[in-house]
């Protein structure tokens, strides 16, 4: 990591007026019953002037690739994806903020809705003194309680960027690494890189729904209690209700009985492997 990140170091007085991409490794336990099983996934922290963005690298593969396909279709008038040849990310979030304010956003889609919740808590750090070195980096420790869970980050002031992974930010300088107590998230830097392009924080075309933390848990409850409830009331209307639809691995058509209990198989192996989520508090 040092040798990727050290020419920050060597061009500091213009750091911040340039875009940087941050590339963190995410290893995560999902399922509280096998905590042996971990994942991992790379995650970027995009920085502009006016803010950042955290998403799942992935993200970028897949647009890329249906982008490709799209401008295709310009010339064919056909377009043609196999959506299971493209791998989609696990951390299924993204969170976005807004400097100087540090005005933090979690962007996730819940049963079929694209939803956006604002945090409206800032992060009590404790700076502890306590130093250690990470790749060559002087990094300093300190101590939150977020998401009904205790964090442990190291920042350093080398790189006196006040953000970090996901929603952690306001500490002097960058986070380096952060994990919770029970070690089951764990956010590390792993490089970084000049981006010659302004990065697109928020789709503007993208539609979102604001909801707040209350709304969003008690969407996610309903979700749980019964998660093909939005698929009832689509073919319920007279507009679907003759809408043939295809299984996507066999290619022949379902009934709408067979596609409601997909859904809900689908929702229950989903529900048993992923249930420790960052959040406690928002997925309780």
């Amino acid at each position: 990591m040092k040798s990727i990140i050290a020419i920050f170091l060597l061009i500091s007085g213009i750091l911040f007026s340039q875009n940087q991409r941050f590339i963190y490794e995410y290893s995560f336990k999902l399922d509280s019953l096998n905590k042996e099983n971990v994942d991992k996934e790379i995650m970027n922290l995009d920085i502009t002037k006016d803010g950042s963005y955290f998403y799942s690298a992935l993200l970028i593969k897949r647009d890329s690739l249906f982008k490709a396909e799209v401008e295709k279709g310009k010339i064919s008038n056909s377009i043609s994806i196999d959506f299971r040849k493209i791998k989609h990310p696990k951390a299924n979030f993204r969170v976005s903020k807004t400097y100087p304010s540090l005005e933090t956003v979690y962007h996730t889609s819940l049963n079929a809705s694209n939803v956006a919740v604002k945090e409206l808590k800032k992060m009590n750090w404790t700076i502890l003194p306590e130093t250690k070195s990470i790749e060559g980096f002087k990094a300093q420790k300190a101590t939150t309680q977020f998401g009904g869970r205790n964090w442990i980050a190291w920042f350093t002031n080398d790189i006196q960027i006040q953000d970090g992974p996901y929603k952690f930010c306001g500490l002097p300088g960058l986070i380096l690494n952060i994990e919770d107590e029970g070690k089951t998230h764990i956010f590390t830097l792993v490089g970084s890189q000049k981006l010659d392009y302004t990065p697109l924080l928020i789709d503007s075309k993208m539609k979102e729904i604001f909801i707040t933390k209350e709304k969003f848990n008690q969407l996610w409850n309903e979700y749980m209690k019964d998660p093909a409830k939005n698929i009832k009331l689509m073919h319920s209307s007279s507009e679907m209700s003759e809408t043939i639809l295809f299984n996507s691995n066999t290619g022949n058509p379902m009934t709408k009985q067979e596609l409601i209990r997909n859904k809900e198989n689908a929702a229950e192996k989903f529900l048993a492997k992923f249930n420790n989520f960052i959040e406690k508090d928002l997925y309780k």
